[in-house]
């Protein structure tokens, strides 16, 4: 499994959040759409300058990682994914292994893991300019906002 990742990046170049963030949503559009084991094809990237970089992200073995939903970048330039744990949409019940996992952005080492027993389905992720994150879980038709350490802030919503 490989990242796609804007050359520029790739070389070390200063890119701004809003644009890291842009091309690691490129990045997890082929999360989503190809969490398998086979490698990426050509036609998974998106047109533009990105490339294939092999080893991002470095999961540990046995996690289950994916399918990948949406990726933010904390203003430490950590990239947060939400993921599923192997979960499809319509999932009924609180997913017990940490679903937003904290990833270095140059290295991919996993940083951190957390939001175990609180999402059914975490589909959306945001990190606001006070680095608060915020996730969107489309099973409970709720929104969470929490601390970069995972800790439930506040809730918006109620579950079905």
């Amino acid at each position: 499994m490989g990242l796609l990742c804007d050359e520029t990046a790739a070389s070390g170049a200063h890119r701004g959040r809003r644009g890291l963030a842009a091309g690691l949503a490129l990045a997890a559009g082929v999360f989503s759409g190809a969490c398998t084991s086979r490698p990426p094809l050509p036609d998974d990237a998106p047109a533009g300058p990105y490339e294939v970089v092999d080893g991002w992200p470095r999961v540990p073995e046995g996690m289950v990682f994916g399918p990948a939903l949406d990726v933010a970048v904390d203003g430490r330039g950590r990239v947060l994914v939400s993921h599923a744990a192997g979960r499809t949409s319509g999932n009924d019940a609180l997913i017990g292994e940490p679903t937003i996992l904290v990833f270095d952005s140059g290295t991919g080492e996993l940083l951190d893991a957390w939001g175990e027993g609180l999402f059914m389905y975490p589909h959306g992720i945001e990190v606001d300019r006070n680095d608060f994150v915020w996730v969107t879980d489309s099973e409970q038709n709720r929104v969470f906002k929490l601390t970069a350490e995972g800790q439930v802030v506040m809730t918006l919503g109620e579950a079905p």
